[in-house]
């Protein structure tokens, strides 16, 4: 009966349900729990809130995200809700992507390269807010499972899921996996990969049309907004590796931090030992495709896109977890210690990106309570923090990153015609001069308004 009890306990998939429920405490103990709206989050959970107009919707984004918190946003208003809501779906697909590889390999290497990923400070920031970057990475490590078990309906379903997050990161992962495919000769596969991109992408291109002009209009706008062209920014990267969250508008990278880049040469020697390692098995096959496909997937990001967050490369980490976990011996006492180095670094990275984003996005809920008794009718938020403030207050919004244009945007123009008070807020950024005989108010921190009644 002891015997049998410690098979139990130690199983494989035992020890995968394991990681995705300490992945999920560990998302509600970091201060990302009580963490105010983002810039991102807020455009994409306003597309089918209840109670506040859809932010302004650039051509880059896709209907993944909004569609993944429509349940929770469409029936609340609160955040800390849809954080919980996050955190349970994030949990279960980890595990879900995951138990696909049990399938590949029944064997303890797999939850141990759920728990590198679970333990990256990208998964433990990211996992309860609404970006789509981790539901990429594991559709990713699921459609590379499913392909290796020939799996045609799971292998389409992960497709869909990642082409309707982010359609480019999909038509990406797809290179490597139709090429394996049509190299295995397993054509049912490569049609459910086509099928699963066709879903997405029409949808994306539908929308191209009804929203953007067309298609090519829509790629152009992406482009420009994405600022792609043959680029490097392996230097951003590496500088980024322990923060902040975006490299652009204004942000510096700062400085590399010398135990992140030791973490990054660990993770390339890693997957080398650990392909080395399985060469002469069966296992090496699969590694080697989880390796091909992270490789694909960092390019765009390391040569394409011309600036730097570390979340575009959760897929490059998510896949290869997979033969950085397989290089790992048995022998106890090094492998725990490795395990337990990048938990802690990373872990410590976590927190103090959480805890820095919940300080600041505090002070921004702080200025919109401010704001709240000023709003008497349709109002409108442009500026700094729009699309935030907007999505708290219920106001149409228009974000500003960097500056505000010389004269009144269009939008804006029209919304005060047809009676909204238009609130200009800012920090940091010098308000536009047609706003100098607006009313002034100073709200919590560095955050300013100024309000213009409707025309």
């Amino acid at each position: 009966m002891v015997i049998v009890r410690r098979e139990v306990v130690t199983t494989p998939a035992v020890l995968l349900a394991g990681v995705a429920l300490l992945y999920l405490t560990a998302q509600l103990l970091i201060p990302t729990l009580g963490m105010g709206i983002g810039w991102d989050e807020a455009v994409y959970a306003s597309q089918y809130a209840a109670h506040a107009p859809p932010a302004v919707y650039s051509a880059p984004r896709a209907q993944g995200v909004p569609l993944l918190v429509a349940p929770i946003v469409a029936i609340t208003d609160e955040v800390v809700v849809l954080r919980i809501w996050l955190t349970l779906v994030s949990s279960a697909a980890l595990f879900g992507a995951f138990a696909v590889w049990l399938r590949v390999r029944n064997h303890r290497v797999v939850p141990l390269a759920a728990l590198l990923l679970a333990g990256c400070w990208l998964s433990l920031f990211y996992g309860n807010q609404a970006m789509p970057n981790l539901y990429v990475a594991l559709g990713a490590v699921a459609a590379t499972g499913f392909l290796l078990t020939g799996t045609p309906l799971g292998l389409g379903a992960s497709m869909v899921l990642v082409s309707l997050m982010r359609p480019t990161d999909a038509l990406v992962l797809a290179v490597p996996l139709a090429a394996y495919a049509l190299w295995q000769r397993r054509f049912r596969e490569a049609a459910a990969l086509a099928a699963g991109l066709a879903i997405g992408w029409g949808q994306w291109m539908a929308e191209a049309v009804v929203r953007f002009g067309g298609v090519a209009e829509r790629l152009g706008a992406a482009g420009e907004h994405n600022d792609t062209g043959l680029t490097s920014t392996l230097d951003e990267q590496a500088r980024a590796l322990d923060g902040p969250a975006l490299c652009r508008f204004g942000v510096e990278c700062g400085g590399a931090s010398p135990a992140l880049i030791v973490w990054w040469i660990a993770i390339l020697l890693a997957t080398g030992a650990g392909l080395w390692a399985a060469r002469h098995t069966a296992w090496f096959r699969p590694l080697a495709l989880a390796t091909a496909t992270a490789v694909a997937m960092a390019l765009p990001y390391l040569f394409y896109v011309d600036y730097a967050a570390p979340r575009f490369l959760l897929p490059v980490y998510a896949l290869l977890a997979l033969p950085v976990a397989a290089a790992a011996r048995p022998a106890p006492v090094p492998l725990v210690a490795g395990v337990a180095a990048h938990l802690i670094l990373q872990g410590t990275v976590a927190v103090a990106m959480s805890s820095d984003a919940r300080a600041e996005r505090d002070v921004m809920n702080a200025a919109a309570e401010e704001l709240r008794p000023r709003i008497e009718g349709p109002c409108v938020i442009y500026g700094q923090g729009g699309a935030q403030l907007g999505y708290l207050l219920g106001c149409e919004s228009q974000a500003v990153a960097q500056r505000f244009d010389d004269t009144m945007p269009r939008r804006i123009q029209k919304l005060r015609e047809r009676g909204y008070d238009v609130i200009v807020t800012h920090r940091g950024v010098k308000p536009p001069a047609y706003t100098d005989d607006w009313k002034r108010r100073d709200l919590p921190g560095p955050w300013r308004a100024r309000f213009g009644e409707a025309s």
